[in-house]
């Protein structure tokens, strides 16, 4: 029987009740990092969470026990580590449309998918690692479009959202953004490097890399596994307007400078009806990036790309001001802003 992580981790409640005078004595020194996390997490709008976590998430000691090739097992690790050990378990990432542009201080993103989400803005600073601001949909830790924390453990399940950011950007003004790549290639030689799903590459970028040399550097060092049986790539921008596109095709990482990433491969270009969607979205932004410089043109840009009815959020990272400043549902008069520092 399938057990979700809803019901893997809401077992942590019950422990916690059953052992209550334990937990009152040891189990904030066990779970304090967490129940933290958990304390600022807050609705901020309709379907719109936002927390920080300070402390170990364990991204460190999952890279250090070889990753994982698949969703299910990176699952299966965040669960056992936000339990102690107690229990065991299923995320997905999702697929879409997607664009980016990147200048000199900006990084826009549209993130386009054919389903509905609750959302969470993450601000993590972790101990051994870079602050960073990312966002993800609930939805993608196989929860279902209507799931998102009301009361008891469900906070528990929110903190796993960490693993599977789809955007972001650390301390160090570094931007990574997930995009799903019609044409690209989803085997994966299996070599003697230690393995990652592309949603734990690109908390690894997020924690790890001061500008993209470095990015690119990490990603080099792992296996990088598909989701969802579909291919992505990953778009990345630094401070010093240093942008490419990685990608995985044919058992090699390659890597392409380009300040614009919509749905098609760069490294091998294939124009095709079911990329020609891709390679539209790609000329358009392409005429806009000139003289691309202010706030506004950014999001000129991507209301261009966007779609009415599929493009969830669309964010835009300052690199300078370390702040993300983001729309929902095409909602360009409604947008919410951050600061990795407040």
């Amino acid at each position: 029987m399938k057990i979700t992580v809803k019901r893997i981790l809401g077992i942590i409640g019950l422990l916690m009740a059953i052992g209550f005078g334990v937990f009152v004595y040891g189990g904030w020194q066990m779970f304090g990092d967490e129940l933290k996390a958990i304390k600022s997490l807050k609705m901020i709008k309709d379907r719109v969470y936002t927390f920080e976590y300070r402390g170990d998430y364990g991204f460190k000691a999952f890279l250090e026990q070889g990753g994982s090739k698949t969703d299910a097992q990176m699952a299966e690790y965040i669960a056992g580590f936000l339990s102690k050990g107690y229990i065991m378990t299923g995320a997905q990432t999702p697929a879409g449309g997607c664009s980016t542009i990147a200048s000199d201080a900006l990084f826009c993103r549209n993130f386009d998918w054919n389903s509905k989400s609750h959302y969470a803005i993450i601000k993590t600073y972790p101990d051994d690692g870079y602050a960073s601001i990312s966002t993800t949909g609930f939805a993608f830790l196989g929860m279902g479009e209507d799931w998102h924390p009301i009361a008891g453990m469900d906070g528990m399940v929110a903190l796993a959202s960490i693993y599977v950011p789809l955007d972001g950007m650390n301390e160090k003004g570094l931007c990574v953004s997930d995009l799903i790549e019609i044409d690209g290639s989803t085997e994966v030689p299996d070599t003697d490097k230690a393995d990652l799903t592309i949603v734990a590459a690109i908390r690894l970028v997020l924690d790890y890399a001061k500008d993209t040399e470095e990015a690119v550097k990490l990603l080099s060092e792992y296996d990088v596994f598909p989701s969802v049986n579909a291919a992505h790539h990953l778009a990345i921008s630094d401070i010093n307007n240093h942008n490419v596109v990685v990608e995985w095709k044919n058992g090699q990482m390659r890597v392409t400078e380009t300040d614009i990433v919509t749905n098609h491969c760069l490294a091998e270009p294939l124009e095709s009806t079911m990329t020609g969607e891709s390679f539209r979205r790609f000329a358009k932004l392409t005429e806009m990036h000139s003289g691309f410089k202010t706030q506004e043109e950014g999001i000129q840009a991507l209301k261009e790309a966007s779609y009415e009815e599929e493009t969830l959020w669309s964010v835009i990272y300052n690199k300078e001001e370390l702040s993300s400043t983001i729309y929902f549902d095409r909602k360009w008069d409604e947008p919410l802003s951050f600061r990795i520092k407040d």
